[in-house]
């Protein structure tokens, strides 16, 4: 085993990421932007990547002149700070980016099942996402155990996973009611809809539109899961998040509907913040409870895991069949052949006309 200093991972994670970034640069001007008027693969990455990035920029620097370093006595503060920040990038921000690129604003955030969608999809969104969360903690969990075996990068990495966690959960930790009410608000409604936007709207429909043949919603689905785990920086929660990003993309996909994601997003997050408030301070003191491991040994883990999975499985099962008849989801294909075969007269993809036939 070898030893390794904070420096040197900050070092060599610096360099993966500028390679990687210009890997998605050539790989972008080498295939091409755009195909079927919507963004490839490799642009939405570094657009989304570009966004988030600005988010970042905007929330501290506006956080740090208005509250300045001291965030853990203005956490209210400085969660408005940041909710205004998420909005005005990663919502108007990608709105921006769409209106600029003359897609549809309708397709482009997934709104074209709105109508089809039955109540019953959004009642088991509910329970879908809360498995999810416990299949994801046993991942994280199981996950964490691994990086154990590496002892030099686990001491580095557990350094930085755990102040980060006691920062956010000191952010997130209301003190009285009305602080409850706006955690709620800033951790659980606004990302659940600025995020779903920026994710399960505009990147997983570019990735999904942009096919050489055909639309690929599950090439769409697991990228985009990839980027909304990655983008969160943090690689103890890495499984996770992916496992909660393919959850709402997949019950994105499932009802082309934005809000049947971003409810199980809201419940998600709001989970967490009721957790911490009613816990009686004693997850201040436990990083545990944001990382996902909550001291469960790894049989224990495993246990979870598989329980929540078969859960899960059957909670989805349910789902696809409440959800079958909603023909908004062939929308992408349909989209795709249009613009490789020509504009058939009865395709108006802004007014959902739909063909007989369902992808």
């Amino acid at each position: 085993m070898f030893a390794l200093s904070p420096e040197s991972f900050v070092a060599a994670a610096s360099v993966i990421l500028l390679a990687v970034l210009g890997a998605l640069f050539y790989a972008a001007f080498r295939r091409g932007w755009k195909r079927n008027g919507y963004f490839t693969i490799p642009a939405v990455i570094l657009i989304v990547f570009g966004l988030y990035l600005a988010f970042q920029a905007f929330g501290s620097g506006i956080t740090y002149a208005v509250v300045g370093t001291d965030i853990d006595a203005h956490p209210i503060a400085a969660l408005t700070i940041n909710g205004i920040c998420e909005i005005g990038v990663m919502l108007v921000g990608t709105a921006l980016v769409v209106r600029a690129q003359g897609q549809s604003f309708f397709s482009s955030f997934r709104l074209e099942g709105l109508r089809e969608t039955p109540v019953s999809a959004y009642l088991l969104a509910i329970p879908i996402i809360l498995m999810a969360q416990f299949a994801g903690e046993a991942l994280s969990t199981l996950w964490e155990r691994v990086w154990k075996f590496f002892p030099g990068i686990y001491a580095v990495l557990d350094k930085y996973e755990t102040t980060s966690d006691k920062t956010v959960q000191g952010l997130v930790t209301a003190k009285g009611p009305i602080d409850f009410l706006l955690v709620l608000l800033f951790v659980a409604v606004v990302p659940a809809l600025a995020e779903e936007a920026l994710f399960r709207g505009f990147a997983q429909t570019n990735i999904e539109r942009s096919g050489h043949w055909h639309a690929r919603p599950f090439i769409a689905l697991f990228v985009t899961s990839i980027l909304f785990a990655s983008i969160h920086v943090s690689v103890f929660k890495l499984p996770g998040l992916f496992t909660l990003a393919l959850a709402l993309g997949w019950m994105a996909y499932r009802t082309n509907n934005l809000f049947t994601g971003a409810l199980g997003h809201a419940v998600n997050n709001g989970s967490i913040v009721i957790a911490l408030y009613f816990s009686s301070g004693t997850a201040a003191n436990d990083n545990s409870d944001l990382v996902g491991t909550g001291g469960l040994s790894g049989s224990e883990a495993l246990g979870l895991f598989l329980g929540s999975a078969i859960a899960l499985a059957i909670l989805a099962y349910i789902f696809a069949g409440v959800t079958s008849k909603i023909s908004a989801r062939g929308n992408a294909e349909r989209e795709v052949q249009f613009h490789i075969a020509g504009p058939p007269t009865t395709f108006r993809p802004e007014l959902n006309e739909h063909s007989n036939t369902e992808a």
